[in-house]
């Protein structure tokens, strides 16, 4: 077995490191109910919530996904530097989290309250809930894992990045929502989802995790290496941009080819068709995954 190597010296780092992360996912209970804005213990044990369980699931599935990223790359041989590097990456990474559902709450969907609609067991909104959050830790991981520095000057980076990518990510959720307004005279994306349309919100999750996918293409440059912002921010801008609108073409492109002649927005909002809801956000998050590869 010579022909595997492995450095015993980092033994001791990478299991304060794995147990650091394990630790912080843990302490899902203690700030789950933080994110949600809900008390867990009763909407889970009391009320048997449905809602809530998506969302509290969701959460659960974007920690673990966000976590990843702070053990991504090749381990520092100091032990203190690079446990304190993991934990307060996976700290800043839980608060930009819940810092990208209250943006969420009161910039992308403004007449929505999260928690009002969660508490009521709105499924839809829940759905959409999560999403959100998957979302925000499919693009916190891209970026953990692109500054691979081992650097405290990645945190401010990672900043940056975070809020550039929010912005985007507002921008065109709001875009979404004038446009749906203006191609469905009668119907509002938030009043959907306030009135349980599952089809609607499902679709509406699968472009928002697929948005996310695209923005993630901005991590696979290596222009991370010149600590000038405005070399980071305007490569994030353009180039998460130009992802998100060739993903637009794209899933234009397949939902012609595999929706051929089915009216699919009056199936999702009139019929309320959850199967095709589901379909539509599968062909968006496949295609938006395909091209993070890019």
């Amino acid at each position: 077995m010579d022909f595997i190597y492995w450095d015993t010296s980092l033994n001791n780092v990478i299991l304060i490191n794995l147990l650091i992360v394990i630790a912080l996912f843990t302490c899902l209970r203690l700030f789950s109910g933080k994110i949600a804005h809900i008390n867990a213990s009763e909407e889970i044990l009391k009320k048997d919530n449905a809602a809530f369980g998506i969302s509290v699931g969701g959460v659960t599935l974007a920690l673990a996904i966000m976590l990843s990223g702070t053990l991504y790359g090749h381990p520092s041989g100091d032990l203190f530097h690079s446990a304190l590097y993991v934990a307060g990456f996976g700290v800043l990474g839980v608060a930009l989290m819940m810092l990208t559902r209250i943006i969420f709450d009161k910039f992308a969907l403004p007449d929505i309250s999260l928690r009002d609609e969660i508490s009521k067991g709105n499924v839809a909104v829940a759905i959409a809930d999560t999403a959100n959050v998957l979302a925000a830790a499919i693009i916190i991981r891209s970026i953990m894992i692109w500054v691979t520095n081992n650097a405290y000057e990645d945190i401010t980076v990672l900043l940056v990045a975070f809020i550039v990518s929010q912005i985007i990510m507002t921008l065109i959720t709001y875009l979404r929502r004038r446009a749906f307004r203006f191609l469905h005279s009668n119907h509002r994306i938030q009043e959907e989802l306030k009135s349980g349309n599952i089809a609607l919100s499902l679709s509406f999750s699968g472009q928002k995790i697929a948005t996310a996918f695209a923005i993630t293409i901005a991590s696979n440059f290596d222009f991370f290496e010149v600590y000038d912002f405005k070399m980071v921010v305007l490569p994030w801008i353009i180039i998460s941009i130009c992802a998100v609108i060739v993903l637009k073409i794209i899933t234009y492109i397949a939902e012609r080819i595999i929706f051929f002649n089915i009216t699919t927005m009056r199936e999702i909002v009139d019929d309320r068709n959850i199967a095709v809801g589901a379909l539509h956000a599968a062909i968006y998050i496949s295609l938006g995954y395909l091209i993070s590869g890019l």
